[in-house]
């Protein structure tokens, strides 16, 4: 069995209430459209507040591609590198006992990708493996763990997991979707990262990947001039509500004290509580989900941060789901 370990996190300087997003919303979609009939979908979103890459004034321009990717690889690194030091911190590590780093993002576009930049601010080896993963959305932060099991196993050395994601960089103010409004109510911005290794007190002892076919519809980017469009369906949280049990019941046979699930929004939230009985640990989820918004891959690893630092002992499925349309799950026992 392998073990996560210095779990940590980092976030933008700027911080807001949802009421701030609010007054900020005002300003860009009354114009259009009467706001008042939106106001319900903040109010119900489960958001109270967030952290944002940018001040809210830099939201209210058309920012193009460059723009908009300058500002992701300069905060990515930054944030990245905060986490990490804390990570290495927690731990007693040093950069040069990793023996490989995986960095997971689907929020923005860096050739040389982000673990090469980290491996140049860190004292790192020039031999460390290296797998930058983009496009798992929110199911990289379980993903993204079993990836670094199976990387783990080989190289049999610490494995560091980073996750990054500026997901208010997308946004793009003139468009007036349901989906770019919705983003508003619910997005966050976030790093975290933790190391795999052979011992600690949280043990993985399974992992599954799961995809669905013909899903693709769900959930995604769509590619526009000006940056990437959001893609989400209405019938995400009555699709996890169908669908997720059966995973779980198929691969995990084993009662559980509990759940570490990503906290996506209240819908998802709520078909949680009627699949797994309104278990009490899904209170983790909700708590992350308001105080930070939904930050992708990020939110699921802030949410197993939670449960470690309230001292929850136990087994625990651990799940999160995105494009394509993809499920990742563990199974980890806390100590």
């Amino acid at each position: 069995m392998f073990f996560i370990k210095g779990v940590s996190s980092a976030f933008p300087e700027h911080f807001y209430k949802q009421d701030d997003i609010i007054e900020f919303c005002k300003k860009i979609f009354s114009k259009s459209t009467d706001f008042s009939k939106m106001l319900k979908v903040y109010k119900n979103s489960g958001v109270k507040s967030r952290f944002l890459v940018n001040d809210l004034e830099w939201y209210l321009q058309k920012n193009d591609w460059k723009e908009r990717s300058i500002r992701f690889k300069k905060s990515a690194i930054d944030i990245l590198k905060k986490s990490i030091i804390l990570t290495l911190k927690k731990t007693n590590y040093k950069a040069k006992d990793i023996g490989a780093i995986i960095v997971i993002n689907t929020t923005g576009i860096v050739t040389p990708s982000l673990d090469a930049e980290i491996i140049n601010l860190l004292d790192f080896n020039n031999n460390i493996k290296r797998l930058p993963i983009f496009g798992y959305g929110c199911a990289g932060g379980v993903l993204g763990l079993n990836r670094a099991i199976e990387i783990k196993r080989n190289i049999k050395k610490p494995v560091l997991v980073c996750n990054i994601e500026l997901c208010s960089l997308t946004f793009r103010p003139q468009i007036l979707t349901k989906e770019n409004i919705i983003s508003t109510a619910l997005f966050g911005d976030g790093a975290s990262s933790y190391i795999v290794d052979n011992e600690g007190k949280c043990g993985v002892i399974k992992s599954i990947d799961y995809s669905w076919k013909n899903s693709l519809n769900l959930m995604g980017w769509s590619v526009e001039n000006d940056g990437l469009g959001v893609i989400f369906d209405k019938e995400i949280p009555r699709f996890i509500k169908k669908e997720l049990p059966l995973i779980v019941n198929k691969f995990f046979s084993i009662k559980h004290k509990g759940f570490i699930l990503h906290s996506g929004g209240m819908k998802i939230i709520n078909s949680y509580k009627k699949i797994f009985n309104n278990h009490p640990t899904i209170k983790y989820s909700q708590d992350i989900l308001s105080s930070y918004g939904n930050v992708s891959s990020v939110s699921v690893i802030l949410v197993l941060k939670n449960i470690l630092e309230n001292n929850t002992k136990g087994k625990f499925i651990m799940s999160a789901m995105g494009p394509g349309f993809s499920a990742g799950l563990s199974e980890l026992v806390i100590k």
